[in-house]
């Protein structure tokens, strides 16, 4: 055989063993790294946990801007139920189980005193009046006076506001000073009320002429919605929300309820028409 033959033989052998031994080396590399990512995911998985929130609802409005920065920041995911005051104070009284409640400063302490909430863990949330809305294009009326007001909603087409029976922290108050006005036989032929937490909505879908109130939470930047104004001072009421958790909560919840009272949730309550409650750091 030519010795250039021989020589060009070698060569190509000695190539393609070393690309063979190259593959290799990059296939157990390749296998390596991924089971380190594998592990690494696991690991991210592993230290992720599910938070059961309960919650009123006159909170939704500032978790529909607020939960996905907790869920990215944080890896732990929030499974909320909301339900008015008085449906939060019967599901806990029969026994559901919540990582964090989300209640009134009615019904928290109490439930605190009988060891359904730890009384350490109790913080401010946020406060919230009560004001009233109508559909945009429709003439505002006047919550001037007490006079304004009693007018104003003799002249409504329809009134709406939260369910009393359901325990929704506005409407009970609502009906109690449409009761002391002595407006409420005129009134209840024309009263439509809601389940609670979607007052704004409905009195949208009630058309001109319909006036709706609740807390002013759930009226702030709602499309289609214009905010009258706060219910007089001698009829308003203020609701503050208390959040609290079971003994020995979590490291997962325990952020959570820092996050509560984070800067970025203390700005969306106030764009959403609250007063956020007293910083952490105070």
């Amino acid at each position: 055989m030519p010795a250039t033959a021989y020589l060009s033989g070698a060569c190509a052998r000695y190539f393609y063993g070393g690309m063979i031994k190259f593959a290799a080396c990059v296939t157990a590399a390749s296998a390596l790294a991924l089971s380190f990512l594998g592990v690494q995911a696991l690991g991210a998985q592993a230290g992720a946990a599910k938070i059961r929130l309960l919650s009123a609802a006159a909170m939704q409005s500032v978790f529909k801007e607020t939960v996905a920065d907790f869920e990215h920041s944080s890896g732990h995911k929030l499974f909320i139920t909301y339900d008015t005051i008085g449906g939060i104070e019967k599901r806990l009284r029969s026994g559901e189980g919540y990582d964090v409640v989300i209640g009134s400063s009615l019904i928290m302490p109490p439930l605190a005193q009988q060891g359904r909430i730890d009384s350490r863990s109790l913080i401010e949330v946020c406060r919230t009046a009560i004001g009233g809305v109508v559909p945009i294009g429709t003439p505002a009326p006047s919550f001037a006076s007490v006079d304004a007001f009693k007018r104003a909603l003799l002249d409504a087409k329809f009134i709406i506001y939260a369910d009393p029976v359901r325990g929704g922290a506005a409407g009970v108050h609502i009906a109690r000073q449409i009761e002391k006005l002595g407006i409420a036989e005129p009134l209840q032929s024309k009263t439509r009320l809601a389940a609670g937490g979607d007052v704004t909505e409905v009195t949208l879908a009630m058309g001109e002429g319909a006036l709706g109130m609740t807390q002013v939470s759930e009226i702030v930047q709602k499309k289609g919605a214009m905010f009258v104004g706060l219910l007089p001072g001698e009829l308003q009421n203020f609701t503050v929300f208390v959040a609290g958790t079971p003994a020995q909560p979590s490291e997962a919840v325990m952020t959570f309820s820092s996050f509560l009272q984070s800067p970025r949730v203390r700005d969306v309550i106030r764009a959403k028409g609250m007063q956020a409650g007293p910083d952490r750091d105070d």
